[in-house]
């Protein structure tokens, strides 16, 4: 019995030396396995980081109005517009003729002819209309400009508000968390019943999956902001906090007259007084004018003598005609229509622009209004908030409230916290709104 248990003794010995000894590979085979992790990890942290390098929001405009191509698009246009400025003294096709026959008498002879028609009262008026149009299209893409900026900065400004929002709720979270804890505790405890655990668990849940519907659509702005940028890559912003951004310095409603909406529909009036003029110059004459040098077969006193011409071109003069528009009843319609149109363009402008005048003082009165709101929250709500979360957690965990009375004090803590990021985004937009307005 003694050698057997010595025996015993020894093998248990050697089994726990090679458990040992295995344990000690184990815990160095985990150890550079996770070493190798946290190095992998950090690596492509590295990497996410040099490729996300933060973009500031004026990087993303200057980026948008580099690469965005429907800005290119307008750019181009108006490129194409001020090219065809040149165009204004287009001629109609040169006509070469040729006339071959029993032209003058029973002998065949040969008439070449050539013509130009002139339309010299067409040609001022057409280059004024092409200018205008050159100017339209200049405008029109200082307008897209201006709406790409305007795009920027709101899906700017919504990111940094979603992010926000998400930390609100990610915050409020965390409290929730800690309810269904201390509500599962007191159930196992059987301090209280399975309504207020399963209270707890459906408000969580219920949190966390408008948290995911805010995370999305905080994903749909970026990805609106890549659009506008054309960027196929990854960024991060650079701003991390919703921030009030500054009131513009001059509020004044003659700064409407600067908004590249009203400038296109100022200039879309150009346009039809001068298409109007080109009109006009339809009704006046064209000119055309011609050389001729054609063939004499035969004979032809000339100065009292006869001369024999043997039928080679040499006889030459010059032809001047004039058109007229003697059926001039559509052209005068046209022109009745044109001065119409001038008077729809004008109606448009007018309306327009005092459409914009009253967008413009309704922006000032929100912004007044949104001014004292933040004003409230950061003075008297906030702080009540935070004091209401403190003293509703403090006495929940000692029993002094029930968990109604507690659920009720932290989600209205949430809802003036999330009502104060509500109106610091209507604040920036209506900012944003305005620096539209006035073409800033």
């Amino acid at each position: 019995m003694s050698n057997r248990s010595n025996t015993y003794r020894v093998n248990n010995k050697g089994r726990e030396i090679h458990n040992s000894h295995l344990q000690k590979i184990e815990k160095m085979k985990n150890n550079f396995q996770r070493n190798g992790i946290l190095l992998l990890c950090s690596l492509l942290w590295a990497t996410v980081t040099v490729a996300q390098s933060p973009l500031t929001l004026n990087e993303a405009i200057a980026a948008g109005i580099k690469n965005n191509p429907n800005l290119q698009a307008a750019q181009l246009d108006s490129k194409m517009q001020l090219q065809l400025v040149k165009s204004a003294y287009e001629l109609p096709q040169t006509e070469f003729t040729g006339t071959f026959g029993q032209i003058n008498t029973k002998a065949n002879d040969r008439n070449f002819a050539v013509s130009q028609t002139f339309s010299p009262f067409q040609y001022g008026a057409k280059k004024k209309l092409l200018q205008a149009n050159s100017a339209l299209s200049t405008l029109q893409a200082a307008q897209t400009q201006q709406e790409l900026i305007f795009s920027i900065r709101q899906s700017w400004n919504a990111m940094l508000y979603y992010a926000e929002l998400n930390k609100i709720m990610e915050k409020h979270n965390s409290l929730m968390k800690r309810f269904v804890r201390s509500a599962s505790l007191k159930f196992d405890t059987g301090e209280t019943n399975a309504l207020e655990k399963t209270t707890a668990v459906a408000k969580q849940q219920e949190l966390e999956q408008q948290i995911k519907q805010n995370q999305a659509l905080l994903w749909v702005e970026q990805s609106k902001l890549k659009t506008y940028l054309n960027d196929t890559g990854d960024f991060r912003i650079s701003d991390t906090l919703l921030t009030a951004l500054p009131a513009l310095t001059v509020l004044d409603s003659s700064m409407v007259v600067k908004n590249n909406v009203l400038q296109v529909a100022a200039e879309n009036v150009r346009v039809a007084e001068a298409a109007t003029k080109v009109q006009r110059s339809t009704l006046m004459p064209d000119v055309t004018a011609g050389y001729f040098i054609q063939s004499f077969t035969g004979n032809q006193e000339v100065n009292g003598a006869t001369v024999y011409y043997d039928g080679a071109p040499r006889f030459q003069g010059f032809t001047v005609g004039i058109s007229l528009p003697l059926f001039a009843g559509s052209g005068v319609a046209k022109i009745k229509a044109a001065k119409t149109n001038i008077e729809i363009r004008q109606k448009d402008a007018e309306y327009l622009q005092a459409q914009l005048k009253n967008q413009y003082y309704q922006l000032r009165e929100q912004l007044a209004t949104y001014e004292s709101l933040i004003a409230y929250y950061k003075t008297t709500a906030l702080p009540n908030a935070e004091t209401m979360t403190e003293n509703a957690s403090k006495a929940y965990r000692n029993g002094d409230i029930s968990y109604v009375e507690y659920v009720q004090a932290v989600e209205t803590a949430m809802t003036i916290r999330t009502n104060y990021l509500n109106a610091l985004n209507k604040y920036n937009q209506t900012v944003i709104n305005l620096q539209f307005m006035v073409n800033q």
